[in-house]
């Protein structure tokens, strides 16, 4: 679907489904049943270039996770990247007409700022909705032919970092601008 990335300033909400977003979608089970997941480090990083450019004074959207999944698992990355997550959503839609709702009441779409970045088929209501949708080059074929963007990093191998990258301009700064970014973490 072809539409333009919307500009920082027209964004107020960056919503993240969590698995095969932050994840390669694979989850690892030990023999007592505990789950473990495998993130990209990178987005770390790109979470620090973020609060970087809030230090400056960016004005930046409100960013969280928004997660069907109720592992511990989720909970833990987002405390790491100090993300606010909302697990356990069964409906992610009906969460976001809610949470919107009261974020901007009266608003006649608060959906045209919000950006939501999944990958599968549970995230296609929401992507419906979004004013901008990003997905990682290895989301269901429906949910890539759905999405406003689909980005050439798969899911847990550096899409949150490239959609941040992105997001805040990197490819556009110099290298002394963007050594400043990376000392001011």
């Amino acid at each position: 679907m072809l539409k333009s990335f919307p500009l920082l300033e027209e964004i107020h909400t960056v919503a993240f489904d969590f698995d095969g977003v932050f994840t390669d979608n694979k989850v690892w089970v030990d023999q007592d049943g505990r789950e473990s997941v495998c993130c990209d480090r990178g987005d770390g990083l790109a979470f620090d270039l973020l609060r970087a450019f809030q230090r400056r004074g960016r004005p930046l959207p409100e960013f969280f996770i928004l997660s069907k999944e109720s592992n511990p698992v989720v909970q833990a990355r987002a405390r790491k990247l100090k993300l606010a997550c909302h697990c356990a959503v069964d409906d992610k839609l009906d969460f976001m007409r809610g949470y919107l709702s009261v974020r901007f009441p009266g608003h006649a779409d608060p959906f045209d700022g919000l950006v939501y970045l999944g990958n599968d088929l549970n995230d296609l209501p929401l992507i419906h909705h979004a004013g901008y949708s990003v997905v990682p080059a290895d989301a269901h074929p429906l949910v890539r032919n759905t999405a406003h963007m689909v980005l050439e990093k798969r899911g847990g191998d550096g899409f949150v970092r490239a959609f941040i990258e992105l997001l805040l301009g990197i490819n556009q700064l110099s290298e002394v601008e963007i050594d400043d970014l990376v000392s001011d973490r």
